[in-house]
């Protein structure tokens, strides 16, 4: 209490809470006291100053300070200095003033608000090691004590790869990240205070991968597979590889593995941008009939890899039947050689392969009489055979012309030629020119020597089978005559012939070849 008079006074200052359940609550009571008696010592009560925002009011008759009709706040003012003012009229000189200080005690009435509503973290590298730093989050709260303090949190979005450091906010990574399976995480994150209610604030945290060379570059195919044809025209293409890498960064490039066989290489080559492999060089299949290509594709990252291409070369009937120098180009056969005796043997070779390379031989030319045939052997050997009974007296020589054909489509062929000499035998005895002999006459008493007549024989083998020799061998064995052996001329003997003894001779004569066993006619 305080007597009513003009002047001031402080009072104690006074806590209250800035969120108290009734906005009129009482809060304290200033009392002054006027010694006058009547209507002279009646006080009123009001507040002059401080009380701007209506944050309170006082009982004018009973001094009761109570709450205003505006809620505190003291995150935006922590105290209060009201001057309260005792009188007895409105105009009336007599007025006591005292301060009162009013203290706002804080309650856990604000939220945790974050810097960002979203943060951002782009580009974080794949290959980002566990415990990586991504990003920082901060939230505050202007609350006091541990109303202001906050604890983080992820609530989604980390799928296990992201955790935050609850204190400081720290985002870092607890898993190895794949661009190929994620590119992008988008996290909901909470900061929540540490009084009740425990008032919660929220922010959204995205973090973008970025591609890098990690994955291993792969073809299509473990393996593949072509077929061409021996002589393809240069430039054409044999067959495509291709290969892609999930990381998609780099153009993939192709090239031959440098241990890739020689001959392969000299003969293709790959487009190092498309992958398409193309013929550069003449493919001949009987230099090679399969070539092995290894092929490398490379993105300039740390895995590559290879793929095995085997090209199998066809056949083209692009050669001829060769004979070889080992076949038999001149032959002798007896003429009385047996139907079905072999007498020549070539060989010819293809190097085509099927029926490209099969050989079949056949007699083209000079097979008079059709005396010979000519016989495949694993369509490589041709036998040459008598077909029919041969006679050199007919025909002592053949010029064969033996056909080697292959079986492509049109066929190739190549000629050899075999000549057959047919060898003598003493098949003919000797024929004398007159088969009915000879009549001569001859005067008695003539010299010795004197030709009779000559005897002429033919033989039409050769050689010694021809060579005849001359007898007589009945009708002179009184020895009148004589006979020359070679010529076969008869002449008289020294001792010449008489009529009166004999005038008539009939003489058998021999004609023998030299043949073995020889043949006479008689």
């Amino acid at each position: 209490m305080s007597s009513l008079r003009q002047g001031r006074r402080n009072c104690h200052g006074l806590e209250i809470s800035a969120l108290y359940p009734n906005s009129s609550s009482f809060l304290m009571k200033v009392k002054a006291t006027d010694a006058d008696e009547g209507v002279n010592g009646r006080v009123w009560y009001r507040i002059i100053k401080g009380n701007e925002h209506n944050h309170f009011r006082i009982n004018p008759s009973t001094g009761l300070v109570m709450r205003g009709v505006r809620h505190l706040d003291r995150e935006q003012n922590s105290s209060h200095v009201l001057e309260v003012e005792a009188y007895n009229t409105e105009q009336g000189p007599m007025r006591s003033s005292v301060r009162v200080i009013v203290y706002v005690e804080d309650v856990n009435d604000e939220v945790p608000v974050f810097t960002q509503r979203q943060y951002n973290r782009l580009g974080l590298r794949e290959t980002a090691g566990i415990g990586t730093s991504v990003a920082v989050v901060r939230a505050t709260d202007r609350d006091t004590g541990n109303g202001g303090l906050v604890s983080y949190k992820i609530l989604s979005g980390a799928e296990g790869k992201f955790e935050i450091d609850e204190s400081t906010g720290l985002i870092t990574t607890i898993e190895y990240l794949d661009y190929e399976t994620k590119t992008s995480y988008l996290m909901n994150v909470s900061a929540t205070d540490q009084a009740p209610p425990n008032n919660q604030g929220f922010c959204s945290v995205y973090v973008s991968l970025l591609n890098e060379l990690d994955e291993a570059v792969q073809f299509s195919n473990s393996s593949y597979e072509a077929v061409i044809m021996e002589n393809i025209p240069l430039g054409s293409e044999v067959l495509r590889v291709q290969a892609r890498s999930i990381d998609n960064l780099n153009q993939i490039t192709y090239k031959f593995d440098p241990n890739t066989n020689a001959q392969a290489l000299s003969l293709f080559k790959i487009n190092g941008i498309t992958g398409v492999i193309t013929v550069k060089g003449q493919v001949d299949r009987e230099k090679g009939d399969f070539y092995t290509l290894t092929v490398v594709a490379d993105d300039g990252g740390p895995k590559i890899d290879s793929t095995v291409v085997t090209i199998t070369v066809l056949d083209e009937n692009d050669n001829s039947p060769q004979f070889d120098i080992t076949s038999d180009s001149s032959v002798s056969v007896a003429e009385d050689s047996a139907v079905g005796k072999r007498v020549a043997l070539v060989l010819a070779r293809d190097p085509d392969a099927g029926s490209n390379g099969q050989v079949t031989f056949s007699l083209t030319s000079g097979n008079i009489g059709r005396v010979f045939e000519i016989r495949t052997t694993n369509n490589t050997y041709g036998e040459v055979f008598v077909a029919r009974p041969l006679d050199r007296e007919r025909l002592d020589h053949y010029t064969l012309w033996i056909q080697a054909a292959d079986g492509g489509v049109p066929p190739r062929r190549k000629e050899h030629i075999l000549r057959v000499n047919v060898l003598d035998v003493n098949d003919n005895p000797p024929v004398i020119d007159s088969p009915f002999g000879y009549n001569v006459s001859v005067s008695e008493n003539v010299g010795g020597g004197t030709a009779v007549a000559q005897v002429r024989a033919t033989d039409r083998d050769v050689g010694l089978n021809s060579v005849l020799s001359y007898y007589i061998t009945r009708g002179n064995e009184d020895l009148t005559f004589r006979m020359d052996r070679v010529t076969g001329e008869i002449a008289t003997r020294p001792s010449p012939p008489d009529r009166e003894r004999q005038s008539f001779y009939s003489l058998v004569v021999t004609v023998e070849d030299e043949g073995n066993p020889s043949l006479s006619w008689i």
